[in-house]
């Protein structure tokens, strides 16, 4: 199988239960499973990508970077217990800033669809492939890099940069099990990509209040009983989307409206006590990657001051606690 990307141009897939597992319902519903929770209203971008594109890139970079199969192919399935919308649903089951619902859910959704079959027919319990710590090539607690943090990164349509991601990986490696650096200029570009991404997209206010809106949207069409909370799963944006927009529900005409008319000079952030329509706690995402100097490996913090100051802040500061008035 061969699949073209945006990134990493031709992918070659050519392990048969990586293969079975990508042609599966359930995984090719991940095609039309918005990355970042966009509504087709929001019209944020030219370009953008899906859970499938994401996953599918992992896979690569763990394959390309040499780590075991059942490494790769908990890659390759890392996102796919992702509802319609991704993180809006965090909003939605849990709403505590931590954005971790669809990982909290990931093995019962694996366990109840015919993917947990394909695994045991190849010889791969669930647990191996799931629940195992020591896939430290595909995830790492921040503020450390792995596949899945590099991949969403430079995948990012506000920074997408090809030339920029090919001179990245080419400056990666892996050492005792992990990521680093060979080059402290290209890693200080990843973690300011990464900086500038968590400030201006993912963490903004304007992405927090494009969220609450869509949950509310969602939300009301599970009051109503527009669609049932399972749907969520089954079902992608597109066909949710088309579901909620058939019912021609006043309320929801009036949230879309509100998505539609959103920009940056429309949002008013309120200080602590005061009146606010909108409150969100966010987590702060910050990465310190390592860098391979002669023989030791070093953090990027260790060598760039400005950037010790920067990760200080962030660990004072995990989460950003937005209170937003409308104009």
């Amino acid at each position: 199988m061969i699949i073209k990307d945006k990134i990493w141009d031709q992918i070659v897939i050519d392990d048969d239960l990586a293969v079975k597992i990508i042609k599966d319902k359930d995984y090719q519903r991940l095609k039309d499973i918005s990355q970042c929770g966009v509504f087709k209203h929001s019209f944020l971008f030219d370009t953008e990508f899906s859970r499938y594109e994401h996953s599918i890139g992992v896979y690569y970079l763990l394959k390309k970077f040499g780590a075991k199969k059942d490494e790769c192919i908990a890659g390759l399935l890392h996102d796919i217990s992702h509802g319609a919308f991704s993180h809006v649903l965090d909003l939605i089951f849990i709403n505590d800033g931590n954005e971790g619902f669809a990982d909290s859910i990931l093995y019962e959704k694996i366990s109840n669809s015919h993917i947990e079959k394909l695994l045991k027919e190849n010889g791969y319990s669930l647990d191996k492939v799931i629940n195992n710590k020591k896939h430290r090539i595909l995830d790492q607690e921040l503020p450390d890099i792995a596949a899945d943090r590099i991949d969403y990164t430079l995948r990012d349509p506000l920074g997408m940069n090809v030339q920029l991601a090919r001179k990245i990986i080419n400056s990666l490696k892996i050492v005792k099990g992990e990521f680093v650096f060979d080059n402290s200029f290209v890693a200080n570009l990843f973690a300011q990509q990464y900086y500038i991404l968590n400030n201006e997209f993912w963490s903004s206010s304007f992405w927090t209040v494009n969220h609450k809106i869509l949950a509310q949207i969602i939300k009301h069409s599970i009051e109503k009983g527009y669609i049932e909370k399972e749907d969520l799963f089954s079902l992608n944006d597109n066909q949710i989307t088309k579901i909620i927009e058939e019912k021609k529900d006043k309320e929801i005409s009036k949230l879309i409206q509100k998505i539609k008319n959103l920009n940056c000079n429309k949002i008013k952030i309120i200080k602590k006590g005061e009146e606010y329509d909108y409150y969100w706690k966010k987590k702060n995402r910050f990465v310190d990657p390592k860098i391979l100097i002669g023989k030791k490996i070093k953090k990027l913090s260790a060598i760039n001051p400005e950037w010790k100051l920067k990760l200080e802040h962030f660990k004072k500061h995990p989460y950003f606690e937005y209170r937003v008035k409308l104009r």
